[in-house]
C-alpha cells in the first residue's frame, strides 16, 4: 500500500537571517558611528593611527564577525542540501557560501588582531588592514555572489526572486575585479547589501513554504 507523509519544512535555511543580523550588529556595534575607519589607499602612519583609535570597536564586532561566518558556513550547507533535495546541482552554492564563510572569518581574525600589540607598527597594522579589508570586503562578496546566483538559478522560486538574485548576485562578483580597477570596489556594498535583502527574502520565502507531500511504498504483508 501507498502512505503519503507530509515533507518537513526547510527551517534551516533560516541560518541565512542569522547571518545577516549577526553580521550587521557585528558592524554597526555602538561607538562605531564616531570612528573614521582607514580607506585602502591610506598611508601606513594613517592606518596605524585609525587602528589605535578604533582598536576597542574592533573587537567588540569581531566576535560578532565571527558568529556571523559560522552562521554563514552552516547556511551554506542547508541551502546546498535543500537544492540537493530539490533534484538541483548545488556544488557552486557550497563553494561559493564555504569560500565567503572562510574570507569572512578570517577578515574577522585580522580585525582581532588589529586590537593586539601587533597593530602597533605602522609596518603590521598596515599589513593587518589589508588583509582584512580585502578578505572581508570585495573577496567575501565575489563569493557570496557566486553563492547567491547560483542559488537563485537553482531555487525555483517565483522569476521576481530568481531574476533579481542572478544580477545581484552578479554585481557581488564584479567585486572581485578591485584589485584590478578601484572603482569596482563600489561593487562591494552593493553586492553586500543587496545581497543580505535577497537572502533575508529568499530563505524566508523558502522556510514559508508548505511542505509537498511525499509518497512513500510500503511492502503489501500477506
Amino acid at each position: 500500500m501507498t502512505a503519503t507523509q507530509p515533507a518537513r519544512r526547510e527551517l534551516g535555511v533560516l541560518t541565512g537571517v542569522v547571518f545577516v543580523l549577526l553580521w550587521l550588529a557585528g558592524t554597526f556595534v555602538p561607538g562605531a558611528s564616531d570612528v573614521a575607519f582607514p580607506r585602502p589607499t591610506d598611508d601606513m602612519e594613517t592606518v596605524r593611527r585609525s587602528i589605535e583609535a578604533s582598536a576597542s570597536t574592533l573587537e567588540k564586532g569581531a566576535g560578532l564577525q565571527i558568529l556571523a561566518g559560522i552562521a554563514l558556513l552552516w547556511f551554506a550547507a542547508t541551502f546546498a542540501g535543500y537544492l540537493r533535495r530539490r533534484g538541483a546541482n548545488a556544488e557552486l552554492v557550497l563553494a561559493g557560501g564555504v569560500t565567503a564563510a572562510a574570507t569572512l572569518l578570517f577578515s574577522a581574525a585580522g580585525n582581532v588582531a588589529m586590537g593586539t600589540d601587533l597593530a602597533t607598527n605602522a609596518v603590521s597594522a598596515q599589513l593587518l588592514y589589508q588583509l582584512s579589508f580585502w578578505t572581508g570586503g570585495p573577496i567575501h562578496v565575489a563569493a557570496l555572489g557566486t553563492m547567491i546566483a547560483a542559488g537563485a538559478l537553482a531555487s525555483g522560486l517565483p522569476k521576481w526572486v530568481t531574476v533579481p538574485g542572478i544580477v545581484i548576485g552578479g554585481l557581488g562578483m564584479l567585486a572581485s575585479f578591485s584589485a584590478l580597477v578601484s572603482q569596482m570596489t563600489l561593487f562591494t556594498p552593493i553586492g553586500r547589501f543587496l545581497g543580505f535583502f535577497w537572502i533575508l527574502v529568499a530563505t524566508i520565502m523558502i522556510a514559508a513554504r508548505r511542505p509537498a507531500e511525499v509518497d512513500t511504498a510500503e511492502p503489501v504483508r500477506v
